[in-house]
């Protein structure tokens, strides 16, 4: 039986090898005809309207044959800041890879990260998807899994912490995510990051900065005062114009405070502007940070991260692969291969095709490989992964892109 049992098991690992061989393939090749593309058939995608605290929430399915009555496991994909949300090309082409792999897989529109604003209301709705997708046709509810990018895996990390989905879930992707916000804010506004060995500093980006389209998703927490309108407005011209001079001398304290703290690229001013800033953020700060509850925490994480960053730095999840006591220990994988979440491949050269591209996609390769293995058997943990691409004190030539 012992015999029988170590066969199944290699031939599960095989056949996850071959699958995630050609999903690398298909990444590769993008949204030109493949071999995989004809061999897995057509995904279907369908709409479904769930449920969530009296309003619906628009998830889009996919899935290959429809028809067949095997049951596969559920694979739950969340997008970061975007305002396209799930209706992203560069999300619904990940979908259509994910569900040629064999996974169902349900991508929910998420409102408050289509408006840059960080809050548990996307939990919620994703508790509410979670809860509904599980009893599916054709979903193996214990094979549960979420993948989650930038910005939007921590309320993904808050959720996994607590009732229900640390008992529904039993992996996660993040890729590109964070731990803290506080030192997550300080980076992207100042470039400086700093933990676990690693320091250093990179120049902000002056184009594709979010940091306005950040604050105005985050208004809220601002106290409403005579001149929130001012204050917006101020945000506005920001969002259009980075230079457009701006008067907000009329403004609260609360508000000129904010300001300039998010208006700051000098890392030696942040802390004291934060702390300035402090009433009003602080709180917010905290309880969008999945540092202090990730001890509850008992799905297998999947942590990827891109050394060329510059929504998050991959400090984050260095610590976040050390900061989740109770869980399986997770698979740490830091590659210079990506930008941001983009999975685009960074590629500059010959050169940076084989010191940087090609061990990116074995990186790959391994994670997707581990992620079916466990998807077929959710109660095995394979051995804790540390995968490195690219010298961890190095930052890529050029800025990154992608969104968060």
């Amino acid at each position: 039986m012992l015999r029988s049992f170590r066969g199944a098991a290699m031939r599960n690992r095989i056949m996850a090898g071959l699958k995630a061989a050609a999903f690398v393939y298909d990444m590769s090749a993008g949204e030109r005809d493949t071999w995989v593309k004809r061999f897995a058939g057509p995904v279907t995608v369908t709409h479904e309207a769930i449920a969530s605290h009296g309003r619906p929430v628009d998830c889009a399915i996919y899935r290959t044959d429809p028809s067949t009555s095997r049951e596969r496991p559920l694979l739950v994909v969340t997008h970061g800041f975007a305002h396209e949300g799930h209706t992203d090309p560069r999300l619904q082409a990940l979908c259509r890879r994910l569900a040629r792999l064999g996974f169902i897989v349900a991508s929910p529109q998420f409102d408050e990260m289509r408006h840059y604003r960080l809050g548990l209301n996307d939990l919620a709705d994703m508790e509410a998807v979670i809860a509904t997708m599980r009893h599916a046709p054709g979903v193996d509810a214990s094979a549960v899994g979420v993948m989650a990018f930038s910005f939007g895996a921590a309320p993904t990390l808050i959720g996994l912490s607590r009732p229900p989905l640390r008992d529904q879930v039993a992996f996660a992707l993040i890729f590109g995510g964070y731990f803290d916000l506080r030192r997550t804010v300080r980076y992207v506004l100042t470039g400086a990051y700093d933990g676990h060995g690693h320091s250093g500093r990179v120049d902000p980006p002056t184009r594709g900065d979010d940091r306005w389209k950040f604050l105005k998703g985050n208004l809220s927490m601002v106290p409403a005062s005579a001149t929130s309108d001012v204050f917006a407005r101020a945000v506005e011209a920001r969002i259009a114009d980075p230079s457009a001079p701006v008067d907000i001398s009329r403004c609260t304290k609360e508000e000129r405070a904010a300001w300039a703290l998010i208006s700051n690229r000098d890392p030696q001013l942040f802390d004291r502007l934060y702390l300035e800033a402090g009433p009003v953020l602080d709180g917010w700060i905290r309880r969008m940070s999945p540092e202090p509850t990730a001890d509850g925490i008992r799905a297998r994480l999947f942590l990827v991260h891109s050394f060329t960053d510059q929504k998050t730095p991959f400090t984050e999840s260095i610590a976040m692969s050390r900061g989740v006591p109770l869980a399986p220990p997770p698979s740490l994988t830091l590659l210079n291969a990506f930008a941001h979440v983009d999975l685009r491949l960074n590629w500059r050269s010959l050169r940076s095709l084989v010191r940087e591209g090609l061990p990116g996609l074995v990186a790959v390769w391994r994670v997707v490989r581990d992620i079916l293995v466990l998807a077929r058997a959710p109660g095995h943990a394979p051995r804790r992964q540390v995968a490195r691409t690219y010298p961890a004190s190095a930052r890529a030539e050029g800025p990154a892109t992608g969104r968060g």
